[in-house]
């Protein structure tokens, strides 16, 4: 070997050290950065002699990575889906909670049981109204609340599309940064790669091709292409309200368009998982199923009541005109009330009643009690066919809204599970292990004595024979 051989060969070691440990301290001061994966070279030998760095790779776990994307989008879906369902369970309330519709009907039901029993007591009368009075407003507010929900879970939707939007448009700047050729050198795109093609999993349920680092494709769980040579364009048109009569089949709420694709939740070619999908599951059926329930509820309080009184058409509670929904159409018959100019005496004789009956007499409160208790199927409130007194079927709703809530949460924590362990087996392959690289340095370091060892014995070799 001559003299050019030797110290080519140790001056290629020499870099390769200097690279290895500028990668090992680059991994040593990242080792906190969260989605940091460790970085090795790859190094390949010279022919006639020596070694050169090929690459710098970055540590795989291609396999769970791709799991992760698929559980970020179940676990953002699961978790909307649960949060809806525990808001409009508590909106609705349990049968223990104080402001909740069962019992504001309890009260009602006892109102009208101390009438009976003092239906001469204009304090009892005023008992009763107040607690009617107390049922209607439960409705609306329930009604108001889950309206809302429909209204939050659309201006939820905006901006997802928003975020969406700006992070296929930033993908690409990365895809064309990783694009352009480049020596062996480290660089922070593929985590930027990741953080985003991880945040846009969670919204909705996508295929990623191409490794992080290099240009990467995106295109949905049913194939429509997000993220190709360019950004595609996600639409989505916000709704300035929600109310009952307003729904997606009716064109009063927006799809979601890629491109001219429509890949609404439910569609051929719809998104199926992230929380995109719980949204438009939020705003389009699990909060106008709730509100279908209520109005059932608010629909039979009205005609039990009509059936009670048998001197007029109309009982205590009826639906005020309008074309909003039951729930925020039910009021006490205004005959009944002395503030829109009725009588507390119709309360017990009657909405068609003209003048007070007898002292002790029951009136139509008799009745109004028994037709509250007596056994109707309500199956589109309860979702059963079971007979039940009113009360009973206002209980059965609260347990149906409680268990598809309890559901959603035990799925929801069950995809969360499954998401932390992906994360932390994802950790374990590819995060740094401070102790590993430290005695990695170790040896880089005897390499690099090493190497300069053999070039100074190299150039003290030629020293002597320039002296000759």
């Amino acid at each position: 070997m001559s003299f050019a051989a030797t110290l080519s060969n140790s001056l290629s070691g020499l870099s390769m050290a200097s690279l290895r440990a500028e990668v090992l301290s680059f991994n040593i001061a990242n080792a906190g950065t969260v989605g940091f994966t460790r970085r090795s070279v790859l190094s390949e030998a010279v022919v006639p002699g020596g070694v050169r760095a090929t690459g710098i790779e970055r540590a795989s776990a291609e396999v769970q990575e791709r799991q992760l994307i698929s559980s970020l989008g179940r676990e953002a879906a699961d978790l909307g889906r649960a949060d809806a369902l525990r808001a409009i369970f508590e909106s609705f309330g349990e049968v223990g909670d104080a402001d909740g519709l069962y019992p504001a009907i309890a009260r009602f039901e006892e109102a009208l049981s101390d009438l009976r029993l003092s239906p001469e007591s204009g304090a009892a009368q005023q008992g009763l109204l107040r607690a009617a009075q107390d049922v209607t407003e439960t409705f609306a507010r329930i009604d108001t609340q889950i309206q809302d929900a429909r209204l939050s879970a659309d201006r939820q939707i905006a901006s997802d599309v928003e975020r969406l939007n700006a992070a296929l448009s930033e993908l690409d700047t990365l895809n064309q940064e990783a694009r352009r050729p480049k020596g062996v050198e480290l660089d922070a795109v593929a985590e930027r790669q990741r953080a985003l093609v991880l945040e846009i999993g969670a919204m909705l349920d996508i295929n990623v091709t191409g490794s992080y680092g290099e240009a990467v494709t995106i295109r949905t769980g049913n194939g429509v292409l997000l993220l190709g040579e360019e950004p595609k364009t996600v639409d989505f048109t916000p709704s300035g309200s929600a109310s009952f009569s307003l729904s997606f089949a009716n064109g009063d709420f927006s799809g979601l368009k890629v491109d001219g694709f429509d890949v609404t939740p439910g569609g051929v070619q719809g998104i199926r998982g992230g929380s995109l999908a719980a949204s438009f599951a939020v705003r389009d059926v699990l909060a106008t199923d709730a509100a279908n329930r209520i109005d059932a509820l608010a629909r039979q309080l009205t005609e039990r009541s009509a059936d009670a009184d048998t001197t007029s058409t109309e009982g205590l509670f009826v639906l005020g005109a309008g074309t909003s929904s039951a729930a925020q159409l039910i009021t006490v018959n205004l005959l009944g009330d002395p503030a829109q100019g009725g009588e507390l005496y119709r309360l017990r004789e009657g909405m068609g009643a003209t003048a007070p009956g007898p002292e002790g007499g029951q009136g139509v409160l008799a009745d109004l009690e028994a037709f509250l208790s007596e056994q109707r199927v309500l199956t589109t409130a309860t979702g059963t066919a079971s007979s039940l007194s009113f009360i009973d079927t206002v209980g059965a709703v609260s347990s149906r809204f409680g268990t598809d809530a309890f559901r959603a949460q035990n799925i929801a924590a069950s995809s969360e599970s499954a998401t932390v362990t992906l994360e932390s087996e994802i950790n374990r392959l590819t995060a740094v292990d401070t102790d590993r690289e430290l005695q990695d340095l170790l040896l880089v370091e005897q390499a690099f004595a090493a190497n300069a060892r053999v070039i100074q014995t190299a150039d003290d070799m030629l020293a002597q024979l320039l002296e000759i």
